[in-house]
């Protein structure tokens, strides 16, 4: 990561009920984003001002909403976080902790990130969705995970510390490969492979487990490629709004619905090829 790189900043007003349906609209273009009581404010490259604005324009009037553009270096970003970033606990297992708090935590598995300009702190619904399922079923009976879409490399990094030997993570955006790398080294993990590549040119789907904290719209193209593969794995979709539910589990009509869970206005859902159950 360059430290002269410079990001968009898109601060919309609104109230907290609202703020993850709104962010969820620009999910495919963010690469971060932070929220309060009053207001949510997302980052994005430079070049893409003119799709985000396109989104923007045609939210505005639906939901009422104001907003501000501006600009944010690198450096600032990270005093941002310190200001905002707290400890997370989920399911009083896992604890996922900014690398400058120094304290001892006596959870199983603790988590330790350097907030960056990528996706994923552990303080979205959905990536606490995925965790939640990833502990009911015990991931690390199994031997190998396929993580689509990484961003800051929670997921991967959780599934290697819960015992999975053979880990992939898949993410487009090479903005978040030296804060993979960061993070992984942060929680003292290490084999992990991780390319940037768009999910959808990776092939490989035999693996035992797949993750998918991803935008619906990439959700569906992947499940249709799981679906056609037939693969035994089981895979954790999340990055789902409620209000979506319904189109999800209607592509996956070839899979068994293994679990569904819920959390604010997203959901995420487990889920085998009916496949997998023989042989």
């Amino acid at each position: 990561m360059k430290m002269n790189k410079k990001w968009l900043s898109l601060s919309i007003d609104a109230d907290s009920s609202f703020q993850s349906v709104i962010s969820s609209y620009f999910d495919y273009y963010s690469i971060g984003g932070q929220f309060n009581e009053k207001n949510v404010t997302m980052y994005f490259l430079i070049k893409d001002k003119d799709k985000v604005s396109n989104i923007l324009n045609s939210i505005i009037e639906k939901y009422n909403v104001s907003f501000q553009w501006g600009d944010v270096k690198l450096e600032n970003w990270m005093d941002n976080w310190k200001d905002s970033f707290k400890p997370i606990k989920i399911d009083d297992r896992v604890m996922i902790i900014p690398d400058w708090d120094k304290n001892i935590y006596e959870s199983d598995y603790v988590i330790k990130i350097c907030p960056a300009m990528a996706f994923g702190t552990g303080h979205h619904e959905s990536t606490q969705l995925v965790i939640n399922q990833m502990l009911k079923i015990e991931i690390g009976d199994y031997s190998s995970l396929l993580d689509l879409g990484t961003g800051s490399g929670i997921l991967s990094i959780l599934a290697k510390k819960m015992g999975i030997d053979k880990v992939t993570a898949i993410d487009i955006d090479d903005v978040c490969e030296d804060n993979f790398y960061q993070n992984c080294k942060l929680s003292d993990i290490d084999n992990i492979d991780i390319q940037i590549q768009d999910v959808h040119t990776h092939e490989d789907y035999n693996y035992d487990i797949i993750l998918a904290n991803i935008d619906k719209n990439n959700i569906i193209k992947i499940l249709d490629k799981y679906q056609k593969t037939q693969t035994k794995a089981i895979m954790i979709m999340a990055g789902i709004l409620i209000s979506d539910l319904g189109e999800i589990v209607d592509c996956a009509s070839d899979c068994s619905i293994e679990n569904i869970d819920k959390m604010g206005e997203w959901a995420s859902v487990m889920i085998k090829n009916k496949v997998s159950h023989h042989g």
